[in-house]
């Protein structure tokens, strides 16, 4: 069983690395040709859009979570009417969200201008862009959502990525040539919108010929149904949080800074969301399987695994969050230019935003996989009170910094505390000291470690992609000897190199 379970998450991760790379190598091209010909103000625009309508996907209230999480159970013991049961309640509840977000959308039309600071790009009609967004967005719920959800509780998250691959590189060729050629940007949101219809549709065809046996019929007994409104009750204020907490920064920046400083902030953003879905995509893959093996197996070996998780976590982002420091402001300069570039003080800051967001992934994926929202359903909203708060007032006063420096108060005060609480008196049933002391202790071999290297780094007077890729040698290098050296007895370091074997051994065999 736990082998299927390693089996699974490893051909996920490995066709979700084949996506990603997919993901961000075409869409930084789109980017970078969209910068180039359009103007960052209309890329601006884009972000801006993109954020105010993850605001209004609100609607979804956490659902397809819910549903996911209580799909776990059913596909172990193979109970076939429940699946399908769930199904045709996911179905109905989507139509519903779909119609939800675009009578929302449509209200909010006249009003899209007040959330510009200024001007609006000349020559754009940004009521009518608006609303291919918003198609775009309520396209994704109405076409066959349930159908992709089960394919991800059946550990099947490979499918999906599959597909995805396949209509990425499909549209981002035909949207370089619509914004490099046409410089058409109705065209550009346009091809996405068919990339979503063409996405979903296959998906859907493909979990046909699967599980023909799953059609959405009968319905959900009275005590499942409570458990799940329960968990979306939950969810929702869970959601609202986060949204507004994340989706916000980009409003605020559009309101107080101007759509060139939130195109600056994209770039920025971009690169380091580029790196955290590959980080995501190891959460997202393993999150069914660690579902599982709630299900079926004891708390006292699912601790064991945690531990690992944990320390495998913490090397991995803090090594991302040097890298970060020692090569993202040369690497801008060559992609971007000198004047497209924040302070030094406003990437240290994106830094220190992405290491606390990612910090929480272990906790937040065991959580998710228990279905265990309930409990702490109210730290988003509290969490989300105190950034919104110190987003407005720090972005007087410091700018772009002051946005991430906000988000980083919440986790750490917030959040981190918050969560692990719930997931180790509620699941685990023991002290959190040693979870704790782990990430104090990687907290500070982080800043000794990246100190040395970005000491390193600065001593290089090479600039250009040469520069970049003697940092890169030396932030793959320097960083990861040290980080052996300092953990050689460590008995976390053991187990999880043994996971690490036994992963790679099982890799090895399905290549052969």
């Amino acid at each position: 069983m736990e082998n299927s379970r390693v089996k699974n998450s490893i051909r996920n991760i490995a066709f979700g690395t084949v996506h990603r790379i997919v993901s961000i190598f075409f869409p930084f091209v789109v980017r970078t040709v969209f910068i180039k010909s359009i103007g960052e103000e209309y890329l601006g625009l884009n972000t801006l859009y993109s954020s105010v309508l993850q605001v209004l996907s609100l609607a979804d209230l956490g659902f397809a979570s819910a549903i996911v999480a209580s799909m776990y159970k059913p596909i172990a013991e193979q109970d076939t009417e429940k699946i399908c049961a769930l199904m045709k309640l996911y179905r109905n509840v989507y139509k519903v969200i779909g119609s939800i977000i675009l009578v929302a959308g449509l209200m909010i039309t006249p009003l899209v201008d007040r959330f510009i600071k200024g001007r609006p790009p000349a020559g754009i009609n940004i009521y009518l862009l608006w609303l291919f967004y918003l198609l775009n967005t309520v396209v994704s719920y109405l076409l066959f959502a349930y159908k992709v959800s089960l394919l991800n509780a059946y550990q099947r998250n490979d499918i999906t990525e599959k597909i995805g691959v396949m209509t990425r590189i499909i549209i981002s060729i035909l949207q370089i040539y619509v914004v490099g050629i046409l410089k058409n940007i109705y065209l550009y949101i346009g091809l996405t919108i068919i990339c979503s219809v063409i996405y979903n549709l296959w998906c859907a065809h493909v979990c046909n010929q699967m599980f023909p046996q799953y059609i959405c019929r009968g319905s959900i007994d009275k005590e499942i149904k409570n458990k799940i409104s329960k968990n979306i009750a939950a969810l929702t204020i869970q959601k609202i949080g986060n949204t507004i907490s994340l989706s916000l920064d980009s409003i605020i920046i559009s309101a107080y800074l101007g759509l060139t400083t939130v195109a600056v902030y994209g770039n920025y953003y971009y690169i380091i969301s580029a790196i955290s879905t590959f980080l995501s995509l190891i959460y997202t893959a393993i999150t069914a399987s660690i579902g599982n093996s709630i299900a079926v197996e004891s708390r006292t070996k699912n601790y064991r695994d945690l531990k690992k998780l944990v320390f495998l976590n913490t090397w991995l982002v803090g090594w991302c969050s040097i890298c970060f420091m020692c090569l993202f402001q040369e690497f801008m300069t060559v992609w971007m230019g000198k004047t497209l570039l924040f302070p030094i003080v406003v990437v240290f800051s994106l830094v220190l935003r992405f290491f606390f967001e990612q910090l929480r992934k272990v906790v937040l994926t065991y959580k998710d996989a228990a279905g265990m929202w309930w409990q702490d359903k109210w730290k988003p909203m509290v969490a989300c009170i105190v950034n919104l708060i110190l987003n407005i007032v720090l972005v007087k006063h410091i700018g772009v910094a002051g946005v991430a420096i906000s988000t980083v108060i919440s986790y750490v005060f917030v959040e981190i505390p918050w969560e692990t609480k719930v997931l180790f008196k509620n699941y685990f049933k023991t002290s959190q000291r040693e979870y704790y002391k782990e990430i104090l202790t990687s907290f500070v071999q982080l800043i000794f470690v990246g100190g040395i290297t970005y000491f390193i780094c600065d001593r290089i007077f090479i600039f250009g992609i040469a520069g970049i890729s003697i940092r890169l040698c030396i932030c793959i290098t320097v960083p990861n000897i040290l980080y052996v050296i300092l953990n050689l007895k460590n008995p976390f370091f053991i187990q999880a190199k043994e996971f690490a074997e036994k992963i790679f051994q099982i890799a090895l065999h399905r290549v052969k």
